[in-house]
């Protein structure tokens, strides 16, 4: 038996303009005093200041510090400045950065989480069988507006990465209170969005489409969403990256990443999004490097366990796969190449030292639950040193 759940959003505003909507849908919600987690750049320029416009003094105060991936001890900073302020919700504007950042607030908030190490009690585990758990339930929390500056997704889901500061590792968070209430996609917005970022998180929504086909959740419905997101994202990501001003190509890879992650939090990931949840951490890479260095590898990998879904996916190219070698990672990569992303280890500043290390915490990873085909810590070492 087979179950597809809609991600909790209430509702997607989306178009040229929509950030203007932001008021009402955040009176809508009961909002009254949100707490803004955005990026330092973002604050300071254009978009910042036609937020600050449009929110007046209703802000509980800005958060513009959040380091990239989202390590326990931002979270819990930004937590106790909402407690300060007297906060009642929480307004996101950037990328996954900004986005997870907020929905681990909302956690915090809503939890009484005053403590890095509790965070913990609260965090997905894959255990030795496979499945996967979460130790604690959370039902309700705080609203959260989520205006998205990439294409990570992020925005659409329950999911959050949270990294743990001594560590280095990145754990995942999943609780369907803990979705954005309203999303607001503005290609005017994420025009100001520099192409170099744009285009790594439109891989990461490549990523998200292509290893939903590939899951072994996959089902019709998830099919015909990634099929559509993989088509958009082909014929406009090269296109909005040479040109941010095109708002038709920007609009059409926000809803590319709209359709790609309604599919793939259903039917799970695989062994990409694994390895990349390590690598982006361990490097301090962008999600959207580690799917350009890791995407077109992991379907070849895969390929003897996943013969259907890549015929799918070079479909959705355009391109007919009836040979009995599947074309979909070349299309994969060839798509990746007309883009401004570094596709290997070395050439994004990596290291070969941590290798086995990382070997073991992408083996115990959750998104490991949904690759089609069994895989040791050798074979991710292997996959590491192809990629080097």
């Amino acid at each position: 038996m087979r179950v597809f759940t809609t991600p909790p959003v209430e509702s997607i505003t989306f178009g040229a303009g929509a950030l203007d909507a932001l008021p009402a849908v955040l009176d809508g919600l009961g909002a009254a005093r949100p707490l803004v987690v955005m990026s330092g750049s973002l604050a300071r320029g254009e978009i910042g200041a036609r937020l600050r416009t449009l929110l007046g003094d209703r802000s509980a105060a800005v958060v513009d510090d959040v380091p990239q991936h989202v390590p326990r001890s931002a979270v819990v900073a930004a937590a106790r400045t909402a407690r300060t302020q007297g906060a009642d919700s929480v307004v996101s504007l950037g990328g996954g950065t900004s986005i997870d950042c907020a929905k681990a607030v909302a956690l915090c908030l809503s939890a009484g989480i005053d403590d890095p190490e509790a965070l913990d009690g609260y965090r997905a585990r894959r255990e030795a069988d496979g499945t996967t758990t979460l130790p604690r339930d959370l039902t309700t929390a705080v609203p959260h507006v989520a205006v998205p500056t990439t294409l990570s997704g992020a925005e659409l889901t329950d999911i959050i990465g949270i990294t743990d500061d001594a560590t280095r590792a990145k754990h995942i968070y999943r609780f369907r209170a803990l979705a954005p209430r309203s999303v607001v996609l503005d290609p005017e917005v994420a025009a100001q969005t520099p192409p170099w970022l744009w285009a790594a998180s439109g891989v990461r929504a490549l990523d998200h489409a292509v290893e939903s086909m590939l899951a072994t959740g996959s089902m019709p419905f998830v099919d015909a969403l990634a099929a559509r997101a993989i088509r958009l994202l082909d014929e406009n990501l090269p296109r909005s990256v040479a040109d941010p001003g095109d708002l038709d190509a920007r609009s059409a890879c926000l809803q590319a990443a709209w359709l790609a992650i309604y599919g793939i939090t259903n039917t799970g990931a695989g062994l990409s999004h694994a390895v990349g949840h390590q690598l982006a951490t361990r490097f301090d890479l962008l999600h959207g490097v580690s799917s350009a260095i890791m995407l077109p590898r992991v379907m070849a990998f895969n390929a003897a366990a996943t013969r259907p879904g890549l015929a799918q996916v070079a479909a959705a190219f355009g391109r007919p796969d009836d040979g009995a070698e599947s074309i979909a990672p070349g299309l994969v990569a060839e798509l990746i190449a007309r883009l401004p992303v570094p596709t290997r280890i070395s050439e994004a500043g990596g290291s070969r030292a941590p290798f086995a290390e990382m070997a073991a915490e992408i083996a115990g990873d959750i998104s490991m639950a949904g690759n089609a085909r069994q895989v040791t810590e050798s074979d991710i070492v292997g996959l590491l040193e192809s990629a080097w």
